[in-house]
């Protein structure tokens, strides 16, 4: 485990990974852009020979319905905060109007079980929060990490497991799962994100051992970062999790995810204004009877946010914290959970390292 320093992880809002994917495909003369997600239909069954994945078809559930508070249910809809472009999570599609990803799939499903019309607002990331609490929004739907310091303004229901991940080219040799074994390797990461400290302080431990340290290359756009990796100007990617792995899939086998980390607050939640119990109940009754339907399932194999590799496990270690979360063993979501109290969430960041992924290096 790493122990990361301790501060609250502000996930900024990045640009499209999709476009970078577009250029790096373009650039080696593989593909064609105009192939990619963003003309539309399903992502996952556009991949060179991929198995189409079978879209979901939510229907309003009864159960779930009883329990929606009657104030959404007399106007008929539930207004839903989110951050794009953040892909595949949400982003848009090609009319840059559009909003598409794993989020707007998933809340979009969530709303229709709880016999909700959903209505998305498109928001600065530090904007949804307050916007909850003046009463702008319903809920905040955004890859929120469910973390202490946001426990103390909003509740929130669990939705999916989250962390982060390094990203080679596939063959390359390089095996790396934590930051302290990137001594001397160039490192792409985008500008402002959490990794960057973590980084520059394996950084300085790898000189404090004799060894070469950390050439990091910090980069403002996300699509530059993935691009920086495929020219070669680098040698690893780090990010989040589902960004990392979206990307490697859309690189027509060319990049890999070599390795991924949970941290004690990589659950991710549909953020809630203090004080709606009832609210908090509804969604986690929708998602819970998503997942029994299976068509959270098809949602997250759809945009790949579920499970990377089939059989995969989460360490001994991170089970134990993922597991009071309604997380199973290979990191899928059994069940949702809500959130009221910053003491259900560890302090501090730790880093859980997953195994390497074999056939990537």
């Amino acid at each position: 485990m790493f122990h990361a320093p301790a501060r609250t992880r502000r996930r900024l809002p990045l640009t499209g990974v999709v476009t970078a994917l577009a250029l790096t495909l373009a650039a080696a003369g593989c593909a064609d852009p105009k192939e990619s997600e963003h003309a539309g239909g399903n992502p996952a069954a556009s991949q060179p020979g991929s198995t189409p994945v079978t879209a979901a078809k939510p229907t309003a559930n009864p159960a779930v319905v009883a329990l929606v508070p009657q104030k959404y249910r007399s106007k008929g809809e539930l207004v839903l905060a989110t951050n794009a472009p953040y892909p595949p999570l949400e982003f848009f599609e090609d009319d840059n109007k559009t909003l598409t990803g794993f989020d707007i799939d998933l809340g979009n499903a969530i709303a229709v079980t709880m016999g909700l019309k959903p209505q998305w607002q498109n928001t600065g990331f530090d904007a949804i929060i307050p916007g909850l609490q003046a009463g702008k929004y319903d809920v905040g739907m955004t890859g929120f990490s469910i973390e202490r310091e946001r426990l103390e303004v909003m509740d929130f229901v669990s939705y999916y497991l989250s962390g982060g991940g390094f990203m080679i080219k596939k063959g390359s040799g390089i095996e790396v799962n934590s930051f302290d074994q990137l001594c001397g390797y160039r490192v792409a990461v985008q500008k402002g994100v959490s990794q960057v400290e973590s980084l520059t302080e394996a950084s300085k431990a790898c000189g404090a051992k004799g060894a070469k340290p950390i050439d990091i290359l910090q980069i403002p756009d996300q699509n530059v970062v993935v691009l920086t990796l495929a020219s070669g100007r680098a040698d690893v990617v780090v990010g989040d999790k589902p960004q990392v792995e979206y990307a490697a899939s859309r690189s027509d086998g060319k990049m890999c995810v070599i390795g991924t980390y949970q941290t004690g607050h990589s659950i991710a939640g549909i953020a809630v204004p203090k004080g709606n119990p009832q609210l908090l109940a509804a969604l986690q009754a929708a998602i819970d009877s998503l997942i029994k339907s299976g068509d959270y399932a098809k949602i997250a194999a759809r945009w790949g946010t579920g499970v990377a590799d089939p059989g995969a496990t989460l360490s001994e270690d991170y089970g134990k914290v993922s597991a009071p979360w309604g997380v199973g063993p290979d990191g899928t979501i059994i069940h949702a959970k809500t959130f009221t109290d910053p003491n259900e969430i560890q302090p501090g960041h730790t880093y859980y390292n997953q195994p390497i992924k074999k056939g990537c290096a």
